[in-house]
């Protein structure tokens, strides 16, 4: 009886090794938000120049992909390395756009005042604060980018390769005075997500997810976290391309989507006010370079712009005069000097073949 017991238990082993190998682990299921397909002469552009500019980008080698959306439809879309509609990659600093979505959402649900000093949301800090005046900044401050934390190139890899982020970042030294002028500083909006975290009583990403990316049918792929486990404020959001425009089609909709309003439309117009810039000195093809709340403000060929861009070439570009978005996405890990110029290069191809091919 032993013998045969062991004998079936045998045979059940080794049919249960034989099944679970022949298996193969399933691939997460995503939701993507449904863009309705059209084409490039039924959207009254010059497929020509367009596809020029699609030529122009496989050459760089760094280009990944670029959408070409107008009247709320895809006109064109082309993939380079490999990539599909259904690669997914981390957005840089095309967080912050989203970001500053989800304050304009935690503001009219009354969660978060603009006026609110830094400092009230982090009691636990104020030991670690070694200069007073992070004691005046608030929540302005940060979403202009006018609090006086350190700038990107000084300061970034200082707290995100330290063991807790906000602390370093609030016992850090400012720059200058808050709100007396602009530096461009992802220290400041990581805090913006460590204090909407604290003032929800949820994660950034979970608040996210039920106030914006669940209602635009829409699954974040990855979002990294500090220490502390605070989603990395205004970076490292990972989605499709597709997936990324969807916030550029909100916005040119005044905060609408499919009929649903996303973002509140007051939020929207104060959002792509100029706060800060320099109407004198242009960014590559950039003109009237401006910042609002946490967008880029400009011209481009003498047309108004909005833009998300992220480190290394990431975009969310919009036109509003020709109801047109371009979302793009690039190698994201260059060092300062080549990220700079990649970003400006497709800034380039913007204004020398797509703009051109939608008038």
């Amino acid at each position: 009886m032993k013998k045969y017991l062991l004998l079936c238990c045998t045979f059940l082993f080794l049919f249960l090794v034989l099944t679970s190998c022949g298996s193969e682990p399933e691939e997460p299921v995503y939701k993507s938000y449904k863009w309705e397909l059209s084409n490039l002469t039924a959207e009254g552009f010059n497929a020509e120049l367009v596809n020029s500019g699609f030529n122009e980008a496989a050459n760089t080698g760094y280009i990944y992909s670029i959408v070409i959306i107008r009247n709320g439809r895809i006109a064109a879309e082309k993939y380079f390395q490999g990539r599909s509609p259904s690669s997914f990659q981390t957005i840089r600093s095309v967080s912050k756009s989203f970001l500053s979505a989800l304050y304009g959402i935690a503001v009219e649900k009354g969660i978060i005042s603009l006026d609110k000093k830094l400092m009230d949301y982090f009691p636990e800090y104020k030991q670690n604060i070694t200069d007073p005046r992070v004691n005046n900044v608030t929540i302005d401050h940060l979403i202009k980018m006018r609090a006086g934390f350190k700038g990107d190139q000084e300061f970034y890899f200082t707290f995100t390769n330290s063991s807790d982020w906000v602390k370093t970042i609030l016992s850090s030294q400012l720059s200058f005075d808050p709100g007396s002028r602009m530096q461009y500083s992802t220290a400041g909006t990581h805090l913006l997500s460590a204090l909407l975290t604290s003032a929800c009583g949820k994660s950034t990403f979970d608040f996210a997810k039920e106030n914006f990316f669940g209602p635009c049918g829409v699954d974040v792929r990855n979002w990294l976290k500090d220490p502390q486990g605070n989603y990395f404020g205004g970076n490292d959001i990972y989605l499709t391309t597709r997936d990324m425009a969807v916030l550029g089609l909100i916005y040119m909709n005044n905060g609408m989507l499919d009929g649903k309003r996303i973002v509140p439309q007051d939020w929207v117009a104060k959002s792509l006010v100029t706060y800060s810039g320099s109407s004198i000195i242009p960014w590559g093809n950039l003109n009237k370079v401006g910042y609002g709340y946490l967008w880029w403000l400009g011209e481009v060929n003498g047309y108004k712009i909005f833009s998300a861009i992220g480190f290394g070439g990431q975009f969310i570009f919009c036109v509003p005069s020709l109801n047109l978005i371009i979302a793009i996405q690039s190698f994201p890990n260059s060092d300062w000097t080549t990220a700079d110029q990649q970003e400006r290069n497709i800034l380039n191809i913007i204004a020398n073949y797509f703009l051109p091919a939608a008038q």
